[in-house]
């Protein structure tokens, strides 16, 4: 080390030790965005199976609409279609990241906050983050409703999207004609919904990426520029290494010579 203590190099010493400050927190950035991917990947995961139960429920409800169907045949439909509304809901009450909830309601002091954010520390000073978004109401079947703007009725009868239940129960309802119409044109507002935030998450993964790609590549620069401040220079130290080694050797030589005229002056008297 050139600099091993403050005497060495004062400002050498402060700078790299602020270089320090910045390669660390590059560093520990890149491990946040990494854990930021992770979680986008978790939420967007289980955003995945929604979109495809909602799909089946659209599909059933199309069979539903059909006129050939009768009654009992609608309640089979509805069975199935009740199962996955409500298994939408669980997932996203389940669906937990380092065991909190990301697709429920956002909450505070909750990973996911009041207004739907969490915030990934992706840089090494204060303000260096990215924000994700999620719906605040989170993802449940109500939750992304409300996100589409469809409304959800006490009791299907009095349903004009084909939503209806209870707060924590909300389901499709295909259980009439009418209301399997209704069904469909709900399910699409609702797909549409889902996947305009995956979208989100996909393009946040992208930028996320790209960051961790371009902090690598300054946290190498910034080490490099450390290097030169407080590392031996090998190249430097090498060649005054060389310039001692001839001196030392030309010195020893004449002290060689000098110790050897006594002893051939008295070689030549003898």
């Amino acid at each position: 080390m050139r600099i091993n203590s403050a005497k060495d190099d004062a400002a050498g010493l402060q700078i790299s030790d602020r270089l320090t400050s910045q390669i660390n927190g590059l560093n520990q950035g890149n491990r946040n965005t990494n854990d930021g991917i992770a979680l986008a990947q978790t939420a967007e995961g289980a955003m995945d199976e929604m979109t495809t139960m909602l799909q089946r429920i659209r599909t059933l409800a199309v069979q539903s609409a059909n006129g050939t169907n009768n009654a009992k045949d609608r309640d089979a439909l509805q069975q199935e279609v009740t199962q996955l509304s409500n298994e939408i809901t669980r997932i996203a009450c389940q669906t937990k990241f380092g065991g909190e909830q990301i697709l429920a309601a956002g909450k505070t002091g909750a990973l996911i906050n009041t207004k739907g954010i969490v915030s990934i520390q992706v840089g090494a000073y204060q303000g260096d983050k990215l924000e994700m978004t999620f719906y605040s109401n989170g993802f449940t079947l109500m939750g992304i409703a409300s996100k589409a703007g469809s409304k959800v009725a006490a009791d299907a009868t009095a349903s004009t999207s084909g939503l209806a239940g209870a707060a924590g129960s909300e389901r499709f309802t295909v259980s009439a004609q009418s209301l399997a119409t209704l069904t469909i044109a709900t399910v699409d507002l609702l797909i549409d919904t889902v996947d305009k935030q995956r979208a989100h998450l996909g393009a946040m993964q992208n930028r996320m990426e790209s960051s961790i790609r371009n902090q690598s590549n300054v946290s190498m620069n910034v080490s490099d520029a450390r290097a030169r401040i407080r590392d031996t220079d090998f190249a430097e130290e090498s060649a005054k290494l060389s310039q001692q080694t001839i001196i030392q050797q030309a010195a020893s030589s004449m002290l060689t010579q000098a110790n050897s005229r006594p002893q051939l002056a008295l070689s030549l008297l003898g």
